[in-house]
């Protein structure tokens, strides 16, 4: 329904019986290939009918870019900005009714035997404070003597060990690895942070252990 009417869509996902679609007037091209998304929504549909529409405040600076399902109970809709940061959290109850709230504090994989924080948007050094009460280990990303870029050898001396590496150009990628019991997670910064502080989580992903 929203492509026949002109809006592309951006993700699409299924929960308690109701298809939630999120759509976008245009995008706007920026650096490494990235897109700013605009006049974004999220539509709940079921059997076609739209029951309800979520849209952003024409005041504020968070645009709606697309959904995802979040651990099989939620929608998390993400924003449309170059860097996209989720927003929200979406949940429909039995009734069909919808309800908008913060962001889960962990997201859990593997079967539920590896919880990760929510660290987005938080300075690594911040992060890895946080992951390392939640049973992940820094991983030493760069040995001695292995060839580092200069990003990655400020944030080592910083004791900031796990950096895996940095890009010198555009937003400033950094990677950097952690362990934990049933999982290792790689993490990805953006930027070099504010005065006195360090790059901010982008991203991150989980990669279980593969079972003996």
């Amino acid at each position: 329904m929203a492509t026949a009417l002109g809006w592309a869509v951006t993700g699409e996902v299924s929960l308690d019986g109701m298809d939630v679609v999120s759509f976008v007037g245009g995008f706007a091209p920026g650096t490494s290939g990235s897109c700013q998304m605009t006049d974004g929504n999220v539509g709940l549909f079921d059997d076609d009918q739209l029951h309800w529409l979520v849209y952003g405040e024409k005041e504020s600076s968070t645009r709606i870019g697309s959904v995802q399902l979040f651990e099989k109970a939620a929608i998390r809709i993400w924003s449309g900005d170059f860097l996209p940061q989720p927003v929200v959290d979406m949940h429909v109850d039995a009734s069909g009714a919808v309800s908008l709230g913060k962001l889960a504090p962990v997201e859990r994989f593997c079967d539920r035997k590896a919880s990760v924080p929510n660290i987005y948007g938080m300075p690594i050094a911040e992060a890895r404070k946080r992951l390392e009460s939640a049973g992940w280990g820094p991983v030493l990303g760069i040995r001695p003597g292995e060839p580092m870029d200069v990003r990655s050898d400020e944030l080592k001396a910083a004791g900031i060990y796990e950096v895996q590496s940095c890009s010198g150009t555009q937003f400033g990628y950094c990677s950097f690895g952690y362990a934990g019991q049933f999982a290792e997670l790689s993490v990805v910064t953006v930027g070099e942070g504010e005065s006195l502080s360090t790059p901010q989580v982008a991203r991150y992903s989980v990669s279980c252990a593969i079972p003996d």
